[in-house]
């Protein structure tokens, strides 16, 4: 499978590149990820500077930026795509969120098979982006928006708004092939840190890449 990762805010591809370095190794040679940075430079999130000299988002917080931001992701796919699957951390996973909102309605993106978010928020309505509104999707009125297999990996040490943040995502995921797993590693990819959190987070990952392929284990 291909993958087109994006990265948290205030960090950037090289650093999910690290983050994600075990998660792949263990995936092994049947997947590739490609990495890109956002188009917003930012400043630096925590430990960040230490990594490198640049850091960007995806989310400007300025109307007219926003507005295209939908179709540079568009335009971004075309040149590099296609891909399989998205993969996102924090801001990244809700740009990805946004993407699938966007491929469910429109078939803009080719029609991505699954997807893979760490510590994810909701994503925020296309289509109204583009007439300068963010509105960002909420299960108890939007309902199930995303039919394909998802894996949603957060920290249940989270604090309770940002776990409720979380869950949100999830229930906007179809429960019949959306797999989650809870780690305790804070905002932040399981990986080197925690042998337990790696390992649950593949079990979710995996499973959903069978899922996506019409596998069975």
């Amino acid at each position: 499978m291909r993958w087109l990762c994006l990265h948290g805010r205030g960090t950037s591809a090289q650093i999910f590149e690290m983050q994600t370095a075990r998660i792949r190794e263990a995936l092994g040679r049947d997947h590739e990820f490609v990495f890109v940075n956002g188009t917003v430079p930012t400043d630096p999130d925590v430990g960040a500077d230490a990594i490198t000299d640049e850091f960007f988002g995806y989310v400007a917080h300025n109307v007219e930026q926003d507005q295209e931001l939908c179709d540079s992701m568009i335009e971004l796919v075309e040149s590099q795509g296609p891909f399989d699957g998205l993969m996102g951390f924090s801001e990244g996973g809700t740009v990805a969120a946004m993407m699938l909102v966007e491929d469910a309605r429109h078939g803009s993106f080719g029609g991505l098979k699954c997807a893979v978010f760490f510590c994810a928020a909701p994503p925020f309505n296309p289509d109204l982006a583009r007439t300068g509104a963010i509105k960002y999707a909420d299960p108890n009125t939007d309902g199930v928006l995303l039919t394909i297999p998802t894996a949603h990996i957060w920290s249940q040490t989270a604090g309770v708004d940002e776990i409720k943040v979380h869950q949100a995502l999830s229930r906007l995921c179809d429960e019949k092939v959306r797999e989650i797993f809870l780690h305790d590693l804070g905002h932040d990819v399981p990986g080197s840190k925690s042998e337990n959190g790696l390992a649950g987070s593949l079990r979710a990952i995996e499973h959903v890449v069978d899922t996506a392929m019409g596998n069975n284990r």
